[in-house]
Protein backbone atom coordinates (compact mmCIF):
# COMPACT_ATOMS: atom_id res chain seq x y z
CA UNK A 1 0.00 0.00 0.00
CA UNK A 2 1.16 3.84 -0.99
CA UNK A 3 1.49 6.64 1.06
CA UNK A 4 -1.73 7.88 -0.92
CA UNK A 5 -4.08 5.18 -0.30
CA UNK A 6 -2.62 4.92 3.20
CA UNK A 7 -3.64 8.36 3.66
CA UNK A 8 -6.70 8.18 2.10
CA UNK A 9 -8.09 5.50 4.03
CA UNK A 10 -6.85 7.24 7.17
CA UNK A 11 -8.95 10.20 6.57
CA UNK A 12 -12.38 7.88 5.38
CA UNK A 13 -12.06 6.44 9.03
CA UNK A 14 -11.93 9.78 10.41
CA UNK A 15 -14.78 11.20 8.47
CA UNK A 16 -16.73 8.06 9.47
CA UNK A 17 -16.41 8.23 13.23
CA UNK A 18 -18.69 9.87 15.78
CA UNK A 19 -16.00 12.53 17.09
CA UNK A 20 -15.84 13.76 13.69
CA UNK A 21 -19.86 14.37 13.29
CA UNK A 22 -19.91 16.15 16.60
CA UNK A 23 -16.77 18.36 15.59
CA UNK A 24 -18.37 18.83 12.47
CA UNK A 25 -21.92 19.94 13.53
CA UNK A 26 -20.76 22.13 16.61
CA UNK A 27 -17.79 23.74 15.94
CA UNK A 28 -16.87 23.48 12.05
CA UNK A 29 -20.66 24.42 10.73
CA UNK A 30 -21.52 27.36 12.68
CA UNK A 31 -18.41 29.15 12.02
CA UNK A 32 -18.38 28.20 8.15
CA UNK A 33 -22.02 29.38 8.50
CA UNK A 34 -21.26 32.66 9.80
CA UNK A 35 -18.12 33.55 7.58
CA UNK A 36 -20.52 32.40 4.64
CA UNK A 37 -23.17 34.69 5.76
CA UNK A 38 -21.79 37.59 6.79
CA UNK A 39 -18.35 37.92 4.86
CA UNK A 40 -18.51 35.29 1.37
CA UNK A 41 -21.96 37.18 0.98
CA UNK A 42 -21.81 40.26 2.64
CA UNK A 43 -23.83 42.09 0.23
CA UNK A 44 -26.50 40.05 0.19
CA UNK A 45 -26.24 39.97 3.71
CA UNK A 46 -27.23 43.83 3.74
CA UNK A 47 -29.57 43.28 0.85
CA UNK A 48 -31.88 40.57 2.88
CA UNK A 49 -31.52 43.31 5.89
CA UNK A 50 -33.51 45.84 3.93
CA UNK A 51 -35.77 43.51 1.70
CA UNK A 52 -37.28 42.27 4.11
CA UNK A 53 -38.47 45.46 6.19
CA UNK A 54 -41.79 46.04 6.15
CA UNK A 55 -42.20 42.32 3.76
CA UNK A 56 -44.69 39.50 5.03
CA UNK A 57 -45.47 37.97 1.78
CA UNK A 58 -43.66 34.42 2.42
CA UNK A 59 -43.42 30.79 3.06
CA UNK A 60 -41.90 29.94 6.62
CA UNK A 61 -39.92 27.09 6.14
CA UNK A 62 -39.41 25.33 9.37
CA UNK A 63 -35.85 25.33 10.79
CA UNK A 64 -36.09 21.84 11.09
CA UNK A 65 -36.47 21.95 7.50
CA UNK A 66 -35.61 22.23 4.15
CA UNK A 67 -38.67 21.87 2.41
CA UNK A 68 -41.61 23.25 1.91
CA UNK A 69 -44.72 21.29 -0.12
CA UNK A 70 -47.05 23.90 -1.30
CA UNK A 71 -50.61 22.99 -2.21
CA UNK A 72 -53.41 25.17 -3.35
CA UNK A 73 -51.85 28.49 -3.89
CA UNK A 74 -53.58 30.46 -7.01
CA UNK A 75 -50.07 32.46 -8.12
CA UNK A 76 -48.28 28.82 -8.75
CA UNK A 77 -51.71 27.60 -10.38
CA UNK A 78 -52.01 30.60 -12.43
CA UNK A 79 -48.29 29.96 -13.58
CA UNK A 80 -48.60 26.31 -14.53
CA UNK A 81 -51.72 27.54 -16.48
CA UNK A 82 -49.54 30.03 -18.53
CA UNK A 83 -47.16 27.76 -19.43
CA UNK A 84 -49.76 24.99 -20.15
CA UNK A 85 -51.51 26.93 -22.37
CA UNK A 86 -48.79 27.96 -24.49
CA UNK A 87 -47.67 24.14 -25.07
CA UNK A 88 -48.75 22.43 -28.11
CA UNK A 89 -48.39 18.89 -29.70
CA UNK A 90 -46.06 20.11 -32.28
CA UNK A 91 -43.63 21.27 -29.31
CA UNK A 92 -43.82 18.10 -27.23
CA UNK A 93 -42.95 16.13 -30.62
CA UNK A 94 -40.29 18.44 -31.50
CA UNK A 95 -38.66 18.22 -27.91
CA UNK A 96 -39.53 13.87 -27.94
CA UNK A 97 -37.73 13.64 -31.35
CA UNK A 98 -34.36 15.84 -30.08
CA UNK A 99 -34.57 13.63 -26.82
CA UNK A 100 -34.91 10.37 -29.04
CA UNK A 101 -32.15 11.35 -31.10
CA UNK A 102 -29.69 12.57 -28.77
CA UNK A 103 -26.41 11.09 -29.18
CA UNK A 104 -23.38 11.32 -26.43
CA UNK A 105 -20.07 11.96 -28.29
CA UNK A 106 -18.59 13.98 -25.60
CA UNK A 107 -17.76 11.34 -22.41
CA UNK A 108 -17.12 14.13 -19.90
CA UNK A 109 -20.98 15.09 -20.29
CA UNK A 110 -23.85 13.80 -18.61
CA UNK A 111 -24.35 10.66 -20.19
CA UNK A 112 -27.90 9.66 -18.49
CA UNK A 113 -29.96 12.54 -20.20
CA UNK A 114 -31.63 11.24 -22.30
CA UNK A 115 -34.73 11.16 -20.83
CA UNK A 116 -35.59 15.22 -20.53
CA UNK A 117 -35.29 18.37 -21.91
CA UNK A 118 -35.79 22.29 -21.17
CA UNK A 119 -37.46 24.05 -23.49
CA UNK A 120 -37.97 27.12 -21.28
CA UNK A 121 -36.54 28.88 -24.50
CA UNK A 122 -39.06 27.60 -26.54
CA UNK A 123 -41.29 29.39 -25.05
CA UNK A 124 -43.31 32.68 -26.07
CA UNK A 125 -41.57 35.52 -24.53
CA UNK A 126 -45.08 36.36 -23.18
CA UNK A 127 -44.85 33.55 -21.07
CA UNK A 128 -41.12 34.01 -20.13
CA UNK A 129 -42.23 37.08 -19.50
CA UNK A 130 -44.48 35.92 -16.81
CA UNK A 131 -42.02 33.13 -15.48
CA UNK A 132 -39.56 35.45 -14.65
CA UNK A 133 -42.15 37.87 -12.96
CA UNK A 134 -42.72 34.45 -10.78
CA UNK A 135 -39.67 33.89 -9.96
CA UNK A 136 -39.44 37.62 -8.90
CA UNK A 137 -42.35 37.53 -6.99
CA UNK A 138 -42.07 39.01 -3.11
CA UNK A 139 -43.27 35.46 -2.09
CA UNK A 140 -40.51 33.54 -3.28
CA UNK A 141 -37.72 36.15 -3.07
CA UNK A 142 -38.94 36.75 0.72
CA UNK A 143 -39.13 32.99 0.62
CA UNK A 144 -35.49 32.13 -0.12
CA UNK A 145 -34.31 35.10 1.67
CA UNK A 146 -35.71 33.86 4.81
CA UNK A 147 -34.27 30.41 4.10
CA UNK A 148 -30.74 31.63 3.05
CA UNK A 149 -30.19 34.70 5.73
CA UNK A 150 -28.82 36.46 2.16
CA UNK A 151 -30.76 38.08 -0.35
CA UNK A 152 -30.52 35.54 -3.35
CA UNK A 153 -29.38 35.48 -7.02
CA UNK A 154 -31.60 33.20 -9.74
CA UNK A 155 -28.86 30.50 -11.39
CA UNK A 156 -31.80 28.68 -13.09
CA UNK A 157 -34.85 28.70 -14.70
CA UNK A 158 -36.43 25.27 -16.78
CA UNK A 159 -39.08 24.35 -17.74
CA UNK A 160 -38.52 20.63 -18.22
CA UNK A 161 -40.44 17.72 -20.54
CA UNK A 162 -39.41 13.90 -18.40
CA UNK A 163 -40.42 11.15 -20.77
CA UNK A 164 -40.55 7.16 -20.83
CA UNK A 165 -37.11 6.17 -21.69
CA UNK A 166 -36.24 2.56 -19.88
CA UNK A 167 -37.39 0.54 -17.21
CA UNK A 168 -34.83 1.91 -14.55
CA UNK A 169 -33.99 4.81 -12.69
CA UNK A 170 -30.45 6.28 -13.94
CA UNK A 171 -28.62 9.60 -13.45
CA UNK A 172 -30.94 12.54 -11.19
CA UNK A 173 -33.47 9.94 -11.17
CA UNK A 174 -31.08 7.75 -8.62
CA UNK A 175 -30.45 9.49 -5.07
CA UNK A 176 -28.41 12.63 -5.09
CA UNK A 177 -27.63 16.35 -3.58
CA UNK A 178 -26.59 19.10 -6.06
CA UNK A 179 -22.93 19.38 -5.87
CA UNK A 180 -22.69 23.25 -6.84
CA UNK A 181 -22.17 24.98 -2.99
CA UNK A 182 -23.23 25.34 0.64
CA UNK A 183 -26.82 26.31 0.12
CA UNK A 184 -29.90 26.65 -2.19
CA UNK A 185 -33.97 26.97 -2.51
CA UNK A 186 -35.42 25.61 -5.49
CA UNK A 187 -38.91 25.62 -6.71
CA UNK A 188 -40.00 22.62 -8.27
CA UNK A 189 -43.30 23.23 -9.83
CA UNK A 190 -45.78 20.52 -11.35
CA UNK A 191 -47.31 22.60 -14.69
CA UNK A 192 -48.88 18.49 -15.85
CA UNK A 193 -50.79 16.81 -13.01
CA UNK A 194 -48.19 14.20 -11.31
CA UNK A 195 -48.48 10.82 -10.41
CA UNK A 196 -46.88 7.78 -9.84
CA UNK A 197 -46.52 7.08 -13.25
CA UNK A 198 -44.73 10.48 -14.54
CA UNK A 199 -42.01 11.02 -12.48
CA UNK A 200 -42.76 12.56 -8.80
CA UNK A 201 -40.26 14.41 -6.78
CA UNK A 202 -38.67 12.47 -4.13
CA UNK A 203 -37.33 14.10 -1.12
CA UNK A 204 -36.07 13.20 2.46
CA UNK A 205 -38.95 14.99 4.79
CA UNK A 206 -36.24 15.64 7.43
CA UNK A 207 -33.48 18.23 7.84
CA UNK A 208 -29.97 16.92 8.01
CA UNK A 209 -28.15 18.94 10.72
CA UNK A 210 -24.94 18.71 8.56
CA UNK A 211 -26.37 19.55 5.10
CA UNK A 212 -24.09 19.55 2.39
CA UNK A 213 -21.26 17.95 5.20
CA UNK A 214 -22.99 14.65 5.25
CA UNK A 215 -22.46 11.94 2.56
CA UNK A 216 -23.61 8.42 2.29
CA UNK A 217 -20.23 6.30 1.48
CA UNK A 218 -21.92 4.04 -0.99
CA UNK A 219 -22.39 5.40 -4.49
CA UNK A 220 -22.63 4.42 -7.95
CA UNK A 221 -19.27 2.81 -8.25
CA UNK A 222 -17.25 2.93 -11.58
CA UNK A 223 -19.52 6.20 -12.26
CA UNK A 224 -19.72 7.67 -15.76
CA UNK A 225 -20.52 11.52 -15.89
CA UNK A 226 -24.24 11.89 -14.89
CA UNK A 227 -24.43 9.34 -12.34
CA UNK A 228 -21.16 10.21 -9.95
CA UNK A 229 -21.93 10.51 -6.16
CA UNK A 230 -25.08 8.89 -6.96
CA UNK A 231 -27.08 6.39 -4.26
CA UNK A 232 -28.90 3.69 -6.22
CA UNK A 233 -32.38 3.06 -4.26
CA UNK A 234 -31.50 -0.12 -2.63
CA UNK A 235 -28.69 1.30 -1.03
CA UNK A 236 -30.78 4.46 0.28
CA UNK A 237 -33.44 2.29 1.73
CA UNK A 238 -30.88 0.79 3.83
CA UNK A 239 -30.73 4.36 5.67
CA UNK A 240 -34.11 5.72 5.61
CA UNK A 241 -37.91 3.97 5.21
CA UNK A 242 -40.36 4.97 3.30
CA UNK A 243 -42.23 6.99 5.80
CA UNK A 244 -39.30 9.26 6.13
CA UNK A 245 -39.39 10.41 2.00
CA UNK A 246 -41.66 12.80 0.58
CA UNK A 247 -43.28 12.88 -3.11
CA UNK A 248 -44.06 16.14 -5.01
CA UNK A 249 -47.22 14.35 -6.24
CA UNK A 250 -50.98 16.58 -7.17
CA UNK A 251 -52.58 18.70 -9.13
CA UNK A 252 -50.84 21.36 -11.91
CA UNK A 253 -49.92 24.03 -9.38
CA UNK A 254 -48.63 21.84 -6.33
CA UNK A 255 -44.85 22.82 -5.63
CA UNK A 256 -42.24 22.31 -3.62
CA UNK A 257 -39.69 24.43 -2.03
CA UNK A 258 -36.37 22.40 -1.11
CA UNK A 259 -32.93 23.02 -0.44
CA UNK A 260 -31.60 20.81 -3.29
CA UNK A 261 -28.16 21.47 -2.03
CA UNK A 262 -28.32 20.17 1.58
CA UNK A 263 -31.20 17.25 0.72
CA UNK A 264 -31.18 14.05 -1.07
CA UNK A 265 -33.95 13.84 -3.52
CA UNK A 266 -34.22 11.99 -6.65
CA UNK A 267 -36.90 12.42 -9.42
CA UNK A 268 -38.05 12.37 -13.34
CA UNK A 269 -38.85 8.68 -14.07
CA UNK A 270 -41.36 8.48 -16.17
CA UNK A 271 -43.03 4.93 -16.38
CA UNK A 272 -45.64 5.33 -18.46
CA UNK A 273 -46.79 9.13 -18.70
CA UNK A 274 -44.61 12.24 -19.91
CA UNK A 275 -44.19 15.59 -17.11
CA UNK A 276 -43.47 18.87 -17.29
CA UNK A 277 -42.32 20.80 -14.44
CA UNK A 278 -40.84 24.34 -13.90
CA UNK A 279 -37.72 24.41 -11.61
CA UNK A 280 -36.31 28.09 -10.17
CA UNK A 281 -32.83 28.02 -8.28
CA UNK A 282 -32.24 30.66 -5.71
CA UNK A 283 -28.82 30.19 -4.60
CA UNK A 284 -25.71 32.92 -4.36
CA UNK A 285 -23.17 33.85 -6.24
CA UNK A 286 -20.52 31.73 -4.69
CA UNK A 287 -22.36 28.79 -6.09
CA UNK A 288 -20.63 26.85 -9.18
CA UNK A 289 -23.96 26.41 -10.99
CA UNK A 290 -24.36 29.14 -13.68
CA UNK A 291 -22.00 29.51 -16.87
CA UNK A 292 -20.69 33.38 -16.47
CA UNK A 293 -19.19 33.41 -19.85
CA UNK A 294 -22.58 34.99 -20.92
CA UNK A 295 -23.17 38.44 -22.11
CA UNK A 296 -23.42 40.13 -18.41
CA UNK A 297 -25.47 43.12 -19.30
CA UNK A 298 -28.17 40.16 -20.89
CA UNK A 299 -30.27 38.46 -18.26
CA UNK A 300 -28.72 34.97 -19.22
CA UNK A 301 -32.07 32.98 -19.13
CA UNK A 302 -33.78 35.30 -20.96
CA UNK A 303 -31.38 37.58 -22.63
CA UNK A 304 -34.16 40.09 -23.83
CA UNK A 305 -34.20 41.06 -20.22
CA UNK A 306 -31.30 44.33 -20.16
CA UNK A 307 -29.34 44.89 -17.30
CA UNK A 308 -29.41 48.89 -17.91
CA UNK A 309 -33.37 48.63 -18.28
CA UNK A 310 -33.82 47.14 -14.54
CA UNK A 311 -34.02 49.90 -12.59
CA UNK A 312 -35.42 48.11 -9.23
CA UNK A 313 -31.72 46.95 -6.88
CA UNK A 314 -33.28 43.85 -5.59
CA UNK A 315 -34.44 42.28 -9.24
CA UNK A 316 -30.88 43.07 -10.79
CA UNK A 317 -28.97 41.83 -7.96
CA UNK A 318 -31.17 38.37 -8.67
CA UNK A 319 -30.52 38.53 -11.73
CA UNK A 320 -27.09 40.13 -12.80
CA UNK A 321 -25.10 39.73 -9.16
CA UNK A 322 -22.37 37.79 -10.01
CA UNK A 323 -18.84 36.67 -7.39
CA UNK A 324 -16.56 40.08 -7.27
CA UNK A 325 -13.04 40.12 -8.86
CA UNK A 326 -11.54 38.83 -5.63
CA UNK A 327 -13.87 35.85 -5.08
CA UNK A 328 -13.17 35.35 -8.69
CA UNK A 329 -9.72 35.59 -8.44
CA UNK A 330 -9.25 32.79 -5.64
CA UNK A 331 -11.94 31.12 -6.92
CA UNK A 332 -14.40 30.91 -4.09
CA UNK A 333 -16.55 28.28 -5.38
CA UNK A 334 -13.84 25.72 -5.96
CA UNK A 335 -12.96 26.36 -2.64
CA UNK A 336 -15.92 25.77 -0.79
CA UNK A 337 -16.75 22.62 -2.27
CA UNK A 338 -13.09 21.87 -2.25
CA UNK A 339 -14.03 22.33 1.73
CA UNK A 340 -17.12 20.37 1.57
CA UNK A 341 -15.04 17.53 0.25
CA UNK A 342 -12.49 17.62 3.04
CA UNK A 343 -14.91 18.32 6.29
CA UNK A 344 -18.08 16.01 4.98
CA UNK A 345 -19.17 13.34 7.48
CA UNK A 346 -19.60 9.76 5.92
CA UNK A 347 -22.12 7.55 6.98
Amino acid sequence: MNIKQYTKEKLTKIKENKIWYYFIRFIFIPFFNFVWVNVINFEGRLLAIFYQFKKKNFYKINKHEDVKLIENDPDFQEIATKIKRAIDERLINQIKNDLFSKKFDDPSKNQYNDYRKDFFPLLPDDVKDEVVKFALSEKNLLTATKYLKVFPVIKKIIVNLNIPRSDKEKGAQLWHKDDFGYKSLDIFLAVSDIDINNGPLYFLKAKNPLGVFFKIKKVVKNALPGERNKVTLDIFSNYYNESEIGALIGKSGTSVYVDSFTKYHRGGFCKSKDRIMLRISYQTPDSSRGNESYDPEKFSYYPKILKKDVKNIFHKYAMFKTRNKFFKFIKIDNIILFLIKIFHYKM
